[in-house]
C-alpha cells in the first residue's frame, strides 16, 4: 500500500485528479465550520450530519466546474469523473491523517458501499471502460475528515473492502492533514455558501 505524505508526491499525485491540496483543505475547512456550528441543543448527530452536507456541497462546488458530475448510485452522495473513471465521497471519520494506521469511517458502511468499492478494483484510470459501466465500476475515492476539537485531519484515500460494515485495507492513502498540522493552517472557518450551481445528478439503483 502506497502511503502519501511529504508535499511533492502529494502534489504530484493530486494532479491526477485536477484538483490540489489547498482546494481540498477549503472542503475539509468547510465541513469543520459546518460541524462547529451545531448548536449544543442540536441532536447529537446534527454536527456530523452538517459536516457531510457541507462538505458533499464543498465538494461539487469544486469538482464540477472541473468537469466532475454529481452522482448518487446506491444512495451514495459523490463526485465522478468519467475520462479517469474514478468518483470521490465524503466521509467523517473516526480516525484519518495517521501515517500508520488506516482510517476509520464513523457510521457503519452498507452493501452500497461495499458494491462501490468492490466494483472499483480495477485499473485506477483506466484508458477504455464500457460506457454503461463506467461508473459502475468506477474506483471510489473516499475524503475522509476527522475532527475532535481543534485536532483536524484528512486524507483521500482508496479503500480495498469492506467487512463487518467497516473499510478494510487500502490501495493508496494521500494524507493531507496530519496531527498538529491543522493548527498552522491560515484557513478561515467561515467559508462563503457554495456557489449555486446548475447540477444534474445521476441516480442509479
Amino acid at each position: 500500500m502506497a502511503v502519501l505524505k511529504e508535499q511533492l508526491e502529494i502534489r504530484s499525485r493530486l494532479a491526477d485528479f485536477g484538483v490540489t491540496r489547498d482546494e481540498l483543505l477549503a472542503v475539509v475547512s468547510a465541513a469543520v465550520g459546518a460541524r462547529r456550528s451545531a448548536s449544543p441543543m442540536a441532536p447529537a448527530s446534527a454536527g456530523g450530519l452538517m459536516a457531510w452536507i457541507r462538505g458533499t456541497e464543498e465538494l461539487r462546488a469544486l469538482c464540477l466546474p472541473k468537469g466532475w458530475e454529481a452522482t448518487r448510485t446506491d444512495n451514495i452522495e459523490a463526485v465522478y469523473h468519467a475520462e479517469t473513471g474514478i468518483k470521490i465521497i465524503y466521509q467523517s471519520a473516526d480516525r484519518a491523517g495517521d501515517p500508520v494506521a488506516d482510517p476509520l469511517a464513523v457510521s457503519k458502511k452498507g452493501l452500497g458501499s461495499a458494491r462501490a468499492v468492490e466494483s472499483g478494483q480495477g485499473d485506477l484510470f483506466p484508458e477504455y471502460i464500457v460506457e454503461t459501466l463506467r461508473e459502475l465500476n468506477a474506483a471510489s475515492w473516499y475524503l475522509f475528515v476527522y475532527v475532535d476539537g481543534d485536532d483536524v485531519r484528512a486524507e483521500l484515500s482508496f479503500p480495498k473492502a469492506v467487512e463487518d460494515d467497516q473499510f478494510r485495507g487500502f490501495n493508496e492513502r494521500i494524507l493531507l492533514v496530519q496531527k498538529g498540522e491543522w493548527e498552522v493552517m491560515d484557513l478561515g472557518q467561515d467559508e462563503a455558501p457554495a456557489p449555486e450551481l446548475d447540477v444534474p445528478v445521476r441516480r442509479k439503483k
